[in-house]
Parts: C-alpha cells; structure tokens; sequence
C-alpha cells in the first residue's frame, strides 16, 4: 500500500459538501477512462477546498497511467484517450470551470474546459460522397424510406430515399456490403469533427469482401485511427456485423 502512487484531479468548481453525487461519478468515471488501468487504480478520498479527488494507484501501473496521460494531448494519442480529455472538458464547460491533474506536486495535465476555445458548430452543408458498408434494414410509414448502413468505422449512417423501386433494390442486399452514391448533409460540431447527419441515396453497387479491404486501408492510414492497431481489420469487422 505504501509503494502506491497518488494522483490527485482538482476541480475549480463545488466543493466536497455541495457537489451533486452523480456529478462527481461521471468525472470519475472519465477520469477512470482516462487513467485506463481499472484494476489498479483506486479512489482514495474527496480533500477540502475545491472538488480534489484523489486516486491511487497500484505501483505495476504507475508508468502505465503516467504514459497515457503524457501522451494525452498528441496527435496519435489513443481514441479512449482522446475520448477521456474532451469528455471531462465537456463536464468542465458544463460547470464553468477549469482542471488539473497532479503526480506529487507536477501538474501533468490541465484541462481548459471553460476557458478553452472551441470551433463554432458549422453546418449543415450539402455535399457529394461515397460511402461503404453493410445494409442493416430498410423501412418506412411514409413516402420518405430510411436506409441504415452500417459503415467500417462501426458507426450506423442514416440514408434516406423517395424511390420505392430503389428501396426494394437495396433491401435485397440485406447484411451485405454495399457501396452507396449521394448527397450527404454534414455538419461540424464545437470540438471540429464532421459528422454525416443523413445521404440522400442516389445509387448503390454491391461490393465483395476485397473492396472492404481497400477501405479499412484507407481508415488505418489515418492518423491516431484505432484501426491501424489491428492486425485483421476484416475480422473485427465481421465481429461488428454478428453484434
């Protein structure tokens, strides 16, 4: 017990007495995210003052959660990473307040939350694209019928359709891989991701197992993608078509 390390996250808003129980598990259930050693790494205690949480951790895992952090604002910083730090600035901003995350006596990380900068939210902008992936269902009341593809990054894409010929199309290739043609609506959000919000389906084309090769291709290419890591892509994959 002695040889553990502490870490202490101090929270410039609240104070041990007034903040709301759930408040306080939701930093630090991102803070646990963060640290990423969920065995090892143990709430100690609430300290007086400012919301200071303290945690400990296990000595096998010190270098483990001090490397995470060391890397956490890089550009090839892990996605849970990545995830972690936006998601307890949100919290922050949410509580107009700011944090930083102490080894001993070294900052290791301070979090801007309410004062950091944020993109402004752009959108919705109308654009051309192209997208692959596997025909999860296909259905609709009304004259507008809505198609969702599940899309190699494992996220589910909204498309929509008018043609009923060209729904019975593409709903013949249920849990198949498909490559769809449209217009997309795009919208950037504060912390400046694109997201696709819908495609208007203009066309499809199925597509075998090889072009989905050549698409998990392009996504380990990018920078910081988790997809990079893995050695079999498609088998992950096949994995998220069985869920």
């Amino acid at each position: 017990m002695d040889d553990c390390a502490e870490f202490e996250f101090r929270i410039t808003a609240y104070t041990p007495e007034t903040i709301p129980m759930d408040r306080l598990a939701r930093y630090m259930l991102e803070l646990a995210a963060l640290m990423g050693s969920s065995t090892h790494v143990h709430f100690c205690r609430l300290l007086k003052g400012s919301t200071r949480l303290r945690a400990r951790v296990e000595p096998e895992d010190v270098s483990h959660v001090s490397r995470r952090i060391a890397v956490a604002t890089r550009s090839d910083a892990p996605a849970d990473v990545v995830k972690a730090v936006r998601s307890i600035n949100a919290l922050l901003r949410d509580d107009g307040a700011t944090g930083v995350l102490k080894h001993g006596s070294a900052r290791i990380h301070t979090f801007p939350g309410a004062k950091e900068s944020l993109p402004q939210r752009i959108g919705p902008i109308k654009e051309a694209c192209v997208l692959d992936g596997e025909v999860l269902r296909v259905g609709g009341k009304d004259k507008t019928i809505h198609v969702t593809l599940l899309g190699p990054d494992g996220q589910d894409y909204k498309l929509v359709t008018t043609s009923r010929d060209m729904a019975k199309s593409i709903a013949s290739h249920l849990y198949s891989p498909v490559r769809v043609t449209g217009t997309g609506t795009w919208n950037r959000t504060e912390d400046g991701k694109w997201e696709l919000d819908s495609l208007a389906l203009e066309g499809f084309q199925p597509i075998d197992d090889r072009s989905l090769i050549e698409a998990f291709a392009a996504l380990q290419a990018v920078e910081g993608s988790d997809w990079k890591k893995m050695d079999d892509p498609l088998a992950a994959w096949q994995r998220l078509r069985s869920h």
